[in-house]
């Protein structure tokens, strides 16, 4: 058996079969917000050495709005996530996880906003469902309010999440805020994640031209 269908088929026993819940791996938990360098945080870390995941179906909205935890067992075998699906649960991750690292990734308010209204459309939201990934217009509608953007309501939910973060998290040894879209960049997460810097530019993904 190929070594890589032997890996695949350990993850499956170890995380699937016998529900293992790896609480004491030190993960990196990218606490930002869609549109705020989350995929550029995401390729960052894979060059650093994780096997990171953008965007994991890991959280789910029910019928009544409540955002719930979903893990599938094959999440586990990453070290790292990113994006809303990560931020939503980012107080069960600080309770859950004792030895993980959060970044927060933030964004001057009005870039941010023009950057939602590009991405946050009709067309998105019908793609992603065609790709299967229908957890995610409900979850959208939770936290922000509405499943497409919406100025006020984007910018409330940016603020609560905001203030949410830095009291929970702000001041801790295991966190760091940074503004990826500025130019800050390998600097600040290699010396976070005790990392050398890589001979590389950062990655810019997502970047508008």
């Amino acid at each position: 058996m190929p070594a890589s269908a032997l890996g695949r088929l350990k993850n499956r026993l170890i995380y699937g079969t016998f529900g293992h819940v790896p609480r004491s791996r030190p993960f990196v938990f990218g606490i930002g917000l869609s549109k705020t360098g989350t995929t550029s945080l995401n390729d960052a870390l894979g060059i650093l050495g994780y096997r990171a995941f953008h965007l994991p179906p890991i959280a789910h909205a029910d019928a009544g709005g409540t955002i719930r935890a979903d893990w599938p067992w094959w999440v586990w075998k990453y070290d790292a996530m990113t994006d809303l699906t990560v931020a939503v649960l980012h107080r069960e991750l600080r309770a859950e996880f004792p030895n993980a690292r959060f970044i927060y990734t933030r964004r001057s308010m009005d870039r941010w906003l023009a950057s939602c209204a590009k991405h946050f459309t009709r067309e998105l939201r019908e793609r992603r469902i065609a790709q299967g990934q229908h957890y995610l217009a409900p979850l959208v509608k939770a936290f922000y309010g509405s499943e497409l953007f919406e100025e006020a309501g984007f910018r409330a939910a940016y603020l609560r999440h905001e203030a949410e973060v830095m009291e929970l998290h702000g001041g801790k040894a295991d966190f760091l805020s940074c503004d990826l879209t500025a130019g800050e960049g390998w600097a600040p997460l290699c010396g976070f994640l005790g990392k050398p810097v890589p001979d590389r530019p950062f990655p810019r993904s997502n970047a508008a031209a």
